[in-house]
């Protein structure tokens, strides 16, 4: 009995996709019936792809092991990240105290501009108005 794309894909654990792919590359030869659709032989089937073998075989336990210890590689970001994550806090603590001693020299400068500006223009009116006012009494 030939295989369907469809059982062809089952017999095999492959998708139809990768059947099909095999087929128009020339891998994998297939008849198309009078419906269109792909007639593969089982024997030409097994000779490009495995067979799947139904029921519990050694393969589960080699896929397991294949698979890599995906905590200790979390673990090892989780890590990478925490230190990560306390540079930039330290980093901002850093930046926060340079802006809180921009700021206060800041003001301290307004300040000095601001007397500065302030004290030798409201002393001449003072002391011109002073003059005005006591010109006769001093003189």
């Amino acid at each position: 009995m030939k295989h369907s794309l469809g059982t062809a894909a089952i017999a095999t654990g492959k998708s139809k996709t990768t059947i099909h792919r095999a087929i128009k590359s020339g891998k994998l030869s297939a008849f198309k019936n009078d419906d269109g659709a792909f007639e593969i032989d089982p024997s030409e089937l097994h000779r490009v792809f495995e067979p799947v073998t139904h029921g519990v075989t050694g393969n589960t336990t080699m896929e397991q092991s294949v698979t890599p210890d995906v905590t200790a590689l979390l673990a090892q970001e989780n890590d990478f990240l925490r230190l990560q994550l306390e540079r930039e806090r330290e980093f901002n603590r850093d930046l926060q105290a340079m802006l809180k001693n921009e700021s206060e020299e800041r003001r301290k400068l307004t300040a000095l501009i601001t007397h500065q500006t302030e004290t030798p223009s409201t002393a001449k009116k003072t002391n011109s108005l002073f003059n005005r006012i006591f010109k006769n009494d001093f003189t």
